[in-house]
């Protein structure tokens, strides 16, 4: 049986164009009436109004003819969790809460069961070079209070999962009020080595 993680990885290497066979989509699937924006000139207030539109990190990504639409990264978890393939999905910005973007899928996902067209959902996006990726509000919940070390391939600052599903599939025995000095798991989008942390980096033993 082929080994389902590195069918994960394959799978989101074809995604992300990294086998060189990925061509342009097509533009978003409800957006064939022109949108509001369209074709419009920008002014300081509508800037004011879509701060996304000049976010530095979604520098390049938006659709030519559509200002507030672009891809996605969309995943029911990492390859620990789930067996779901994540797929890249037009998306449409809608909001923002703090450094979270909220938007809307604009196209039906091919197999993921929990998602659908129109839904909302909350992505994030470091910096131009990688796709904005989904995050779920319990990853955010508990994302202050754990410290991820990159990706030690591709520089990936974030996880999939919560880091106590993570811990709890990867440690099954230790209690699940308990919670874990510091342990690895897998980059959910190359396949790489991210160490998660309870502490700061300075203060986690040398052993891990």
């Amino acid at each position: 049986m082929p080994d389902q993680r590195a069918l994960f990885f394959a799978c989101l290497s074809v995604v992300m164009g990294c086998d060189g066979s990925h061509s342009p989509s097509p533009p978003p699937a409800i957006s064939t009436s022109k949108s509001l924006s369209q074709n419009v000139p920008e002014t300081q207030e509508s800037m004011n109004a879509h701060p996304w539109r000049s976010d530095p990190a979604l520098a390049g990504m938006f659709h030519p003819e559509y200002p507030d639409d672009l891809q996605v990264i969309v995943h029911e978890g990492g390859p620990r969790l789930t067996q779901a393939r994540p797929e890249l999905i037009w998306v449409r910005v809608i909001g923002m809460r703090g450094t979270v973007y909220v938007g809307m899928l604009l196209n039906q996902p091919h197999q993921l069961t929990h998602l659908k067209q129109n839904d909302s959902i909350l992505f994030l996006a470091v910096t131009p070079i990688n796709k904005p990726y989904l995050v779920t509000e319990k990853y955010l919940r508990e994302r202050s209070e754990w410290h991820i070390r990159p990706c030690n391939q591709c520089g990936m600052p974030d996880l999939f999962d919560a880091p106590s599903d993570l811990q709890a599939k990867i440690f099954p025995g230790v209690p699940s009020d308990a919670k874990m000095e510091a342990f690895t798991s897998f980059c959910p989008l190359c396949g790489g080595v991210q160490l998660i942390s309870s502490s700061p980096f300075d203060e986690v033993p040398s052993s891990h």
